[in-house]
């Protein structure tokens, strides 16, 4: 009798015997006679008492010594594995709990192929393997694992597997968000390549070819546009790491994070920015323009110095609008009071309904410095040049998107006729027009009036 078994020979000796040098775990073989009333070992190889603590020579005269070791919620598994293999190829494969003789609760993996015997009985030759210690490690990785997608997704980044060597994804539930995918979807690859927007999907593809074929790891990143289901566009940036073995690329971990939010910053950065270059082009040009038409109408350095003060503070009136509004539209009865102020506002009666127009800030300067340029000329030669004299200011809709605020003086001088046009008509009929407007002034003998047409905000 070999001195690793407790009863007879077997043809499974000498793979029980490797299978126990090796540590690899207790070989048995197992006979049920026909009919399969009875079962029993016929063979334990020695290290039996080492894994469930009971001498082989104990499990080989009473083998519920070894079955009853199964923990009850494993029982039935254990019967149904063994039964579908009877039925289909003769093999099983599974892990179950059994408790120690001493009490100890472990987990093995039972592996087992039937044969038959030619007496007819059945014979299942296996092998039962302590793998607590294994899923135990499995379990810490694991919860490793998911701490560190937790943290990972804290910051807001999505968490992937990729096998180049079977295609397969893994995908964390934020890394299918950010994809419009559903938290139970199993994305595929093909999948994957759908989202991407078309311009972006083959140097994405090629990406993933090159990472396969990257002998030596190593790390990658691309920013490519992805479509949603809905047809939203995100902007995507993957970042990936090449894991390799003795074959090369086993594996390719990596991040996915929404960089959409810092894109559209990015171009309302650049809209602002040309916005701002924009009106300080605008703004030097009228301040050239107001010093150079200043001058011309001026007679001595003092008039001169005068005159450019107030048109200038009439652009910085319109200015600090601009600013407090923090680009948002501003209304008409703000920019006229401030380019009015000066003269007296009990003079100037303006209708309720000029309040509820608003103008762009490009707009409302032109429009500051227009109404600033008629009082002035209306204390000088019109209605305000006399103590009874007054101007109304009235609003009416001029078509799509379009206003027209009426300026009407009343109680002044006898006008003129006049082809000659001042600095306001002549400065400022450009800036309205270059934004759709114009200027219509009417020198009739009651008083001056003009119809300033514009377009409005929204």
């Amino acid at each position: 009798m070999n001195d690793r078994f407790h009863h007879g020979q077997s043809d499974m000796a000498p793979f029980a015997g490797l299978a126990e040098a090796l540590g690899l775990g207790m070989a048995y073989q197992i006979v049920v006679p026909p009919g399969g009333s009875s079962r029993r070992f016929t063979y334990l190889t020695a290290n039996c008492e080492a894994l469930t603590g009971v001498p082989a020579a104990a499990a080989l005269a009473d083998p519920t010594l070894l079955y009853d070791q199964i923990l009850p919620e494993h029982r039935e598994t254990f019967a149904r594995a063994e039964a579908e293999a009877l039925a289909g190829d003769g093999r099983f494969e599974i892990e179950v709990e059994m408790r120690r003789a001493d009490g100890e609760v472990r987990w093995r993996r039972v592996a087992s192929a039937r044969r038959t015997a030619p007496d007819g009985s059945t014979l299942w030759d296996g092998l039962l393997t302590d793998i607590t210690e294994a899923r135990r490690t499995a379990a810490e990785l694991e919860a490793q694992r998911s701490r560190l997608e937790v943290a990972v997704e804290a910051t807001g980044l999505g968490f992937w597997e990729w096998n180049p060597r079977t295609n397969v994804l893994n995908w964390s539930e934020r890394n299918k968000a950010v994809f419009g995918f559903p938290a139970d979807a199993a994305v595929t690859m093909d999948a994957y390549m759908a989202a991407i927007h078309p311009d972006d999907v083959d140097r994405c593809r090629e990406a993933y070819v090159q990472a396969r074929e990257r002998a030596g790891g190593g790390d990658f990143a691309m920013e490519y546009r992805a479509v949603m289901p809905n047809g939203q566009l995100r902007w995507i940036l993957t970042q990936g790491r090449v894991l390799c073995d003795a074959d090369g690329p086993a594996q390719v971990v990596g991040t996915t994070l929404d960089n959409t939010e810092r894109h559209e910053a990015e171009e309302r950065r650049s809209l602002v920015m040309g916005e701002l270059a924009h009106r300080a082009k605008n703004g030097l040009q009228v301040m050239m323009a107001i010093v150079t038409e200043t001058a011309r109408s001026s007679e001595t350095v003092k008039g001169f110095e005068g005159v450019l003060i107030a048109r200038l503070n009439a652009m910085a009136q319109a200015q600090d609008l601009v600013t407090a509004s923090g680009g948002r539209p501003v209304q008409v009865s703000d920019v006229a009071e401030r380019a009015l102020s000066p003269f007296g506002l009990a003079r100037f009666e303006m209708q309720p309904q000029i309040a509820e127009l608003t103008v762009r800030n490009d707009v409302a300067s032109g429009l500051a410095l227009l109404l600033h340029e008629m009082a002035t000329n209306a204390v000088k030669y019109g209605a305000l040049s006399r103590a009874e004299g007054r101007v109304s200011l009235l609003a009416e809709h001029a078509g799509p998107g379009m206003a027209a605020l009426h300026w009407r003086e009343r109680g002044g001088p006898v006008v003129e006729p006049s082809n000659r046009r001042g600095f306001g008509t002549r400065l400022l009929q450009a800036a309205l027009r270059q934004h759709g407007g114009k200027v219509e002034p009417a020198f009739e003998p009651e008083g001056f009036s003009a119809r300033m047409e514009f377009r409005v905000a929204g």
